[in-house]
């Protein structure tokens, strides 16, 4: 097993499954009648592979919602790291940080081609007030994002590598898997150095960390460079570990 990097990025490791729940939870706040009202007669801008929905330091308040494709969400490091905070896909949203925070110290950057539909802040404020069980709503989830992110430190602090890295396998799984036999593609191309910034390590210990698990038949790569993953073997793996 791996020894737990001591000099890894400092930066909170993401719990993907809770950040999964909450970009869940936003999404469900702005489906329905309000992406009706919102959304209509708006085009989506289109995002390329690796180009940024918006930066760190922009003073623009927009909320993104994502139609297709797959964005990354995290911030850079004083020291020049970059750190992902978590992974949305076609439904979710991104940008929600600007509620609470402009100029903004969050980015978004497309991981493949993505059409996303860029709404401000004030708008959405003004729609969810003439609404109260969706302003309550929005309110818990903002809550809820504090909580999870002291959580998040903890988990840091807390975890070895492997134990990140097998959680963070798990959590892509559940958030942009589909069934391939008894195991799960995770659909979308990620580098090791993304899942680096995922798991805020090195990219060298990452890629040891895939090695082992490679060779215990816990994860695989398809041709096109995707992950499969083992679901249950990595679960065992992490109980044992």
């Amino acid at each position: 097993m791996l020894a737990t990097d001591n000099t890894s990025q400092a930066s909170p490791a993401p719990l993907q499954s809770q950040r999964a729940d909450l970009a869940s939870a936003l999404s469900g706040i702005f489906r329905g009648r309000f992406c009706q009202i919102v959304l209509q007669n708006r085009t989506p801008q289109k995002f390329e592979k690796g180009e940024t929905l918006y930066d760190i330091g922009c003073k623009e308040g927009h909320f993104f919602f994502i139609r297709s494709g797959v964005v990354k969400v995290g911030t850079i490091t004083e020291t020049g790291e970059e750190v992902i905070f978590d992974i949305r896909k076609a439904g979710e949203v991104v940008g929600e940080l600007s509620a609470s925070s402009l100029p903004r110290i969050d980015r978004a950057v497309a991981l493949e081609f993505t059409e996303a539909v860029p709404v401000a802040y004030d708008e959405i404020l003004e729609t969810v007030q003439k609404t109260q069980p969706l302003l309550r709503d929005l309110i818990q989830l903002f809550c809820d994002s504090l909580v999870n992110a002291q959580e998040q430190v903890t988990s840091l602090a807390s975890r070895n590598i492997m134990q990140r890295l097998t959680k963070t396998l798990l959590d892509l799984a559940g958030q942009l898997g589909r069934p391939t036999g008894k195991r799960i593609e995770i659909t979308a191309y990620l580098t090791q150095e993304e899942l680096a910034q995922m798991v805020a390590a090195r990219r060298e210990r990452v890629s040891l960390g895939l090695g082992l698990l490679r060779r215990h038949g816990l994860i695989e790569y398809t041709a096109h460079g995707h992950l499969i993953v083992d679901p249950s073997a990595l679960r065992d793996y992490r109980s044992k570990n």
